[in-house]
């Protein structure tokens, strides 16, 4: 992160803790503030509304509700919630749906700081585009 970025409110969705622990420690080490853990994509939709964060991201596998459909509902009721879906299983099919769900970026388990930090600035861009676009 550049001294003129400012860093990201962030919500983690996984329904494994290992992996919520992982991500929150390598967001932290980036600067980033992690606002709310959720452990299924209902409780994820509900983070999303009540703390506003920059960015979600959201796994596709989880109880409850998919991050697809986590991710089109927090489209649909907090539009400026930049989406990133997570997945150990990175086939097309799940890719362009993260995308149709209205996802910035995709990382692929297992997950290196590089990636997430790829995947976040692809969520910059997209909401820099976005505010600049009339």
């Amino acid at each position: 992160m550049t001294p003129l970025q400012k860093p990201f409110r962030i919500v983690i969705a996984d329904d494994d803790s290992t992996t919520c622990s992982v991500l929150r420690l390598l967001l932290q080490e980036h600067g980033h503030q992690v606002v709310g853990e959720a452990h299924d994509g209902e409780k994820a939709v509900d983070m999303c509304e009540m703390h506003k964060p920059d960015i979600a991201f959201l796994d596709i596998q989880m109880p409850r509700m998919t991050g697809h459909e986590a991710a089109r509902r927090i489209v649909d009721r907090t539009p400026d919630v930049g989406i990133i879906i997570v997945s150990a299983v990175p086939t097309l099919e799940n890719v362009q749906a993260a995308l149709q769900a209205g996802a910035a970026s995709f990382v692929v388990k297992p997950f290196n700081a590089v990636k997430v930090v790829d995947a976040i600035e692809q969520c910059r861009r997209q909401k820099m585009r976005q505010s600049s676009s009339p």
